[in-house]
């Protein structure tokens, strides 16, 4: 398993698009928190958080997991080595795990320039009042597991289709419908078992709970098992792929 991470970190640094990718999310944040006059910009929010960061991440990460995930299986089947690494002598969960985990680990490396954000809001504030390290541990978990389920669902994507683009599409969109359309369909429903319903089936309310410093089980359960039911799912697909070609 762990040489399909080191093979998939070796590819996406040996191209453009793994820069590329990083360098985007990075800059366009920047941009935004600390330069454009918009809501978004840390400077104008009048308070010493980093609030206006998460909410604007993962709809920058809509955009950043699709194009880290999209090569994932669908160079496997452009070059012909799907069929090659599905007769070699490893499961398909360490396949399909290998490919999660090097995403994860590109995640966390786009997420760590960003504590200079945490820093910099802390020499800048006025007073003595210190900014909550509690809170913003938790916003950035909350953060890095609307990623995980992010890159789950563009692995999927990408086993389901065959070139870079439909990948990209077609993660973009389901990535939409679990993070924000449950919850606009949500806020129309008067009813509140529904109203409850559709918000637990979405990401939006487990990654809001997390964003503003509040941990359960519930949440974490939630993005548990969101992730492995869609690392199965993926799993399935791979099973029967094989099956295929044997």
């Amino acid at each position: 398993m762990w040489a399909i991470v080191k093979r998939e970190w070796f590819v996406f640094f040996n191209t453009p698009l793994g820069y590329l990718c990083l360098g985007f999310f990075l800059t366009l944040s920047t941009i935004l928190l600390w330069f454009l006059n918009t809501d978004f910009n840390l400077l104008n929010a009048g308070f010493a958080d980093l609030n206006a960061f998460f909410v604007l991440a993962p709809w920058i990460f809509l955009l950043l997991v699709p194009a880290l995930c999209m090569r994932s299986f669908t160079d496997e089947k452009r070059l012909g080595t799907l069929e090659l690494l599905l007769t070699k002598p490893i499961t398909l969960w360490q396949i399909v795990l290998g490919k999660y985990i090097a995403n994860l680990m590109l995640l966390l490396m786009a997420l760590l320039p960003t504590v200079v954000y945490f820093f910099a809001i802390d020499t800048l504030k006025i007073g003595d009042n210190p900014v909550d390290w509690g809170s913003t541990i938790t916003a950035y978990w909350g953060l890095f597991c609307v990623g995980a389920s992010f890159i789950a669902l563009g692995i999927l994507s990408a086993i389901l289709t065959k070139s870079h683009a439909s990948a990209f599409m077609l993660a973009l969109l389901i990535c939409f419908v679990q993070f924000y359309l449950w919850k606009g369909i949500a806020d129309l429903i008067q009813d509140q078992g529904l109203f409850n319903f559709f918000n637990a089936v979405g990401i939006f309310d487990h990654y809001l709970n997390l964003r503003q410093g509040v941990i359960t089980i519930k949440d974490f359960v939630y993005f548990l098992g969101v992730n492995y039911i869609i690392l199965y799912i993926s799993k399935y697909l791979l099973h029967n792929s094989k099956n295929q070609e044997l």
